[in-house]
């Protein structure tokens, strides 16, 4: 049975790529140069089955027999959490089990790929990895809004990672000026340069070189002095300018001079942290003295060393003032550099695989004398084979998405047992995880709103407010206002806002939000949506992606283990007892089963019998149709009415097979 299973896994790879005649080593077969090859069907399904044979290559030389594969229901499921962070609507999973096109599941993961589902499940992703936040200093007075904004427009825009990375380094600018919202990767770690670059490392090189800050690394080859010329790079860079205009402002709300009209005050305060002061300026000295307390080998405290990158290809100017910065973020998204590909590529097959190839997906560890085996991988042909198709598909993370989701890997059945993350694994099967928290926020709010995907919040208005004060103005038209003007033009504008603050002459939120010059790119989609249809629905039911990043501590998502946003990739997905009591005693019953406008409930009553109300419940939460022994089990409820619907809807939200991805 061993030898059968795995033969026809094999031969279904080799049949389709032997028919493209393949020859040569993996790079020579991904010469194509297209603007986007995985929009060539023969490019994706030879591309697709080559990651198949590799993956079956290794079941045989490993003995393990690959499950089979999921039935439609399992993998429309599984596609929908995996592709854009939510379960399918009953209409959604009902017209894909419905259909009988040969190549519907091609068809689908092109729709949700394109989808702005696809567009907040991403952002929601990159904000967790970047740790982008809606308030950034230590009292969170300065707006995160132009940062959460650039990586929001960067996935509508399917920006290329590379170029993200490099805009990430190198912008300089206002963090309100048009464009350069990538400054809030800085200010995020405002005075703190070298743990910024420490998280750098981290995030696109898999490297923990900040444990080499202190001394040198004690589990791997980095040492003191490493760490200090990979901060050369970025070294001398400012965050905020402190110019006259600042200090005026500053003054005028905390110091001598300080204004005695708490409206006038505030927005002082306001135009220093958030337009004069708020900003990236400067290129990397490259070059950083070593600290009076440094005991590494090869320098020596208070020595100034040049910047130097911790793999070899990029090296600081010989005088000050080189643009270091740039050379660093240049050689760091070359397609040459040995672990920008190898990180991108693993953390996106660990996002649609659920376990990277090698885990944590942000340490890789050559063989060292320290650690002579270095980080095990699962399968180093798939890893290899992965980062040509990523420079092939120039770094675009949506077609390589869409790569994996058309592998038969992705499509294999759900793995029974408990898989060990720490431990290399095979793939042979989906290993069984929870849904994320946003994961699970969002498909409970897809039972009760419409078009969940389209209602907007108010997270990246970029309406300037003063400390619950509307100002009813375009922060982004703020800064283009004040960016060149003289001290007496800011009192004018300080004068004027006051005035109108005073006369209630502001705009209201709801005016302010109508305004399209305020949204986002991609949102043009919802400014031709009726909102009426969301009129009566409760206002916090909005997609994770559209609420304060990250939300208050008692929200439910924080509660089911959504990041701080403090480290990288914080999230987590383990369970607790308080989010079973947020599950059994309120947020199923207060927002779902309490609707009587939820959708949910428009599927279930619109079902002529009773045997057809149990499916569209099933369809609606579990995304299948229920098994004859869950029918026998529901029938008696759902013959009860309303009543009998509600208790089958919280028995099935509070079950394993909802909050799990299988």
């Amino acid at each position: 049975m061993l030898r059968l299973t795995l033969s026809l896994f094999l031969r279904a790879a080799c049949l389709g790529a032997a028919s493209l005649s393949l020859v040569g080593p993996a790079a020579a077969q991904l010469s194509r140069k297209d603007a986007n090859p995985a929009n060539d069907p023969a490019w994706l399904k030879k591309t697709a089955l080559e990651i198949d044979k590799r993956l079956g290559a290794a079941f045989q030389k490993q003995s393990v027999r690959p499950l089979p594969a999921a039935d439609d229901a399992r993998w429309m499921r599984r596609l929908y959490l995996d592709a854009i962070g939510r379960i399918p609507t009953y209409a959604e999973a009902k017209a894909f089990l419905d259909s009988a096109a040969p190549d519907k599941r091609e068809k689908l993961i092109d729709q949700l790929l394109a989808s702005e589902g696809y567009v907040g499940h991403m952002y929601n992703y990159l904000c967790d990895l970047l740790r982008a936040t809606s308030r950034l200093g230590t009292d969170g007075t300065r707006s995160g809004v132009p940062y959460l904004r650039w990586i929001r427009e960067s996935v509508a825009q399917n920006k290329p990672y590379d170029k993200l990375a490099y805009e990430l380094i190198t912008t300089n600018g206002g963090g309100w000026e048009p464009g350069k919202g990538a400054v809030g990767y800085f200010e995020r770690d405002r005075g703190m340069p070298l743990d910024n670059m420490a998280n750098t490392t981290r995030i696109f090189l898999g490297t923990h070189i900040e444990c080499a800050q202190c001394h040198d690394h004690p589990y791997d080859k980095w040492k003191q002095l490493d760490f200090y010329e990979m901060s050369a790079f970025t070294h001398g860079l400012k965050t905020g300018n402190r110019d006259a205009r600042s200090q005026y402002a500053n003054e005028k709300y905390n110091g001598k001079t300080a204004e005695t009209d708490s409206a006038r005050r505030d927005l002082y305060r306001w135009l220093n942290e958030n337009i004069l002061d708020f900003g990236v300026s400067g290129n990397g000295t490259g070059q950083i003295t070593l600290p009076k307390d440094f005991k590494g080998k090869g320098g020596k405290p208070d020595e100034v060393v040049k910047a130097r990158s911790v793999f070899p290809g990029a090296s600081g100017g010989r005088r000050e003032n080189d643009d270091a910065r740039a050379k660093f973020a240049k050689w760091m998204t070359d397609s040459d550099n040995p672990r920008f590909t190898l990180l991108i590529a693993n953390r996106l097959w660990k996002k649609v695989m659920g376990i990277g190839l090698f885990e944590p997906v942000d340490k890789y560890v050559e063989p060292n004398k320290e650690n002579p085996t270095g980080t095990l991988v699962s399968n180093p042909e798939v890893l290899a084979y992965l980062q040509e198709v990523m420079r092939e598909l120039n770094y675009d993370l949506k077609a390589f998405q869409k790569v994996l989701f058309n592998t038969r890997g992705y499509a294999l059945g759900t793995n029974p047992n408990a898989v060990d993350p720490r431990q290399p694994y095979a793939f042979q099967g989906r290993a069984v995880r929870r849904m994320s928290a946003e994961q699970v926020w969002d498909s409970m709010a897809t039972l009760v709103v419409p078009d969940l995907d389209y209602r907007k919040g108010s997270a990246l208005d970029p309406t300037a407010r003063v400390y619950g004060k509307n100002l009813g103005q375009n922060a982004y038209a703020i800064w283009k206002e004040l960016e060149n003007a003289d001290i007496k033009t800011m009192n004018a504008w300080v004068d004027r806002i006051a005035r109108e603050i005073s006369g209630g002459k502001a705009k209201t939120d709801e005016a302010s939000m109508m305004d399209s010059s305020m949204m986002a790119e991609g949102d043009a989609k919802t400014a031709s949506l009726d909102p009426a249809k969301w009129a009566g629905y409760n206002k916090a039911l909005l997609r994770a992606a559209e609420l304060p990043s990250p939300t208050p501590p008692d929200h439910f998502l924080r509660k089911f283990g959504q990041s701080s946003r403090e480290v990288i990739e914080g999230g987590s997905a383990d369970s607790d007892v308080t989010q079973v009591l947020s599950l059994i005693n309120g947020h199923v019953e207060k927002t779902i089963i309490g609707d009587s406008k939820a959708i949910v409930y428009q599927a279930i009553e619109s079902a002529a019998t009773p045997e057809e109300k149990v499916t569209a419940a099933f369809l609606s939460i579990l995304s299948r149709t229920p098994t004859p022994a869950e029918m026998d089990l529901m029938l008696p409820e759902a013959k009860k009415g309303r009543d009998g619907v509600k208790n089958i809807l919280y028995a099935l939200l509070n079950s394993n097979e909802f909050i799990f991805i299988l």
